[in-house]
């Protein structure tokens, strides 16, 4: 009797593990994304669909929350810092805005270098492995990037000659396109998203260099007539992990997100193609 009292208590024992084992294995891992684009924003979008596809592929063990319109309190610029340092664990990161980190990340504002998607994906096989490696530096991990196709200057009256830019006060994202503006004779502004709708309708900004999407978002057709679409420049977003964060995912899991990442890029690039064209034609019907 005693033997099979010993027996019981042991399988008992192996199974309580083994059940402690699989409560471990199954914990949920949440994640905040911060981005400060609304909920509407096609970047915003694509955030939506790679975390319910994240979910949905790792059976709930990765859920990742997004917080938009910059619900967090953190800036467009300040987001590789803020990833890096873990003060997220991952985080939508305009590129070009962070030069003041890395100089490389300004590439594609180089005049006319990447003035349309296409030229941008071509860039991005020679850049990209670049910045992979720029990434790491600053403890993160590209998973995936997604354009911004257009680049229309939004301003109250008509720009005709570059006599109509002297002086105009507009909002830049990078130190490349305050430099160009500069030396088209306008006096710009390097601001971030956040405080642009405000700045524009306060007289801060007289004007906006951005893209098509944003101007819906940012319903520029209150504050201004016209939109002079120069394309001088695309961009991107990138979606970064911290890499603290995501080493303490399972290889397994890890696997299913680069995997999950690979695959929607693409689509993710022809939305935001798709996207431009919609929002074109809200700027118009508004009367820009």
């Amino acid at each position: 009797m005693k033997k099979y009292l010993k027996f019981f208590t042991i399988m008992l024992a192996v199974l309580a593990v083994m059940m402690f084992s699989l409560s471990v294995n199954a914990e949920v891992v949440k994640w905040d994304l911060p981005t400060v684009w609304s909920a509407t924003n096609y970047q915003s979008r694509c955030l939506k669909i790679f975390a319910d596809e994240v979910k949905e592929a790792t059976d709930g063990q990765v859920e990742i929350i997004l917080h938009y319109g910059g619900a967090l309190g953190y800036k467009g610029p300040e987001m590789l810092s803020v990833v890096r340092d873990g003060l997220v664990p991952i985080g939508d990161v305009l590129k070009n805005a962070q030069t003041g980190e890395e100089k490389f990340f300004g590439i594609t504002s180089l005049p006319f270098l990447a003035p349309g998607v296409v030229e941008l994906r071509m860039l991005q096989f020679f850049t990209r492995p670049v910045e992979d490696r720029l990434a790491e530096k600053h403890n993160q991990k590209i998973l995936y990037v997604v354009p911004w196709p257009s680049r229309n200057v939004y301003t109250k009256k008509e720009i005709s000659t570059l006599e109509d830019l002297k002086g105009l006060k507009i909002r830049t994202v990078s130190k490349e396109d305050t430099d160009l503006f500069t030396l088209l004779g306008a006096s710009p502004i390097q601001m971030p998203w956040g405080e642009v709708v405000t700045s524009l309708a306060t007289g801060v900004i007289d004007g906006v260099a951005t893209s098509s999407a944003s101007g819906v978002d940012g319903k520029f057709w209150e504050f201004t007539g016209y939109a002079s679409r120069w394309n001088w420049h695309s961009s991107c977003d990138m979606v970064n992990v911290n890499l603290d964060a995501w080493n303490k995912l399972s290889p397994e899991l890890q696997k299913i997100i680069e995997t999950k990442a690979r695959e929607l890029e693409p689509q993710f690039w022809k939305l935001a193609v798709e996207e431009n064209k919609e929002k074109e034609k809200i700027l118009i019907e508004k009367g820009i």
